[in-house]
């Protein structure tokens, strides 16, 4: 993998452990995950828009009633990040 691949994941698990650290994206294991092309609606992880040839996932953070929408890969590391956040931090 190449360097500047490896930084920006880098980058996305930091991001992504910051936002779950100050309660700005929840640690949560959806029972539904909706799936379908974005229309231009921000990822909650990255902040970049989710375009019309990208893959939008969507779930519904029920403990405070709203949608949250993330890219792919956004979407996984933000799982991987839920589930070390709930095992205590294991990296």
């Amino acid at each position: 993998m190449p360097i500047e691949l490896l930084s920006q994941q880098l980058a996305l698990r930091l991001r992504i452990r910051a936002r779950i650290e100050a309660r700005m994206l929840p640690v949560i294991v959806p029972d539904e995950v909706g799936a379908g092309y974005g229309a231009g609606a921000l990822c909650v992880a990255c902040d970049l828009p989710i375009t019309s040839t990208q893959i939008e996932y969507e779930i519904e953070d029920t403990q405070i009633g709203r949608s949250l929408r993330f890219h792919l890969n956004c979407y996984a590391v933000w799982q991987v990040a839920c589930t070390q956040t709930r095992l205590g931090g294991v990296d």
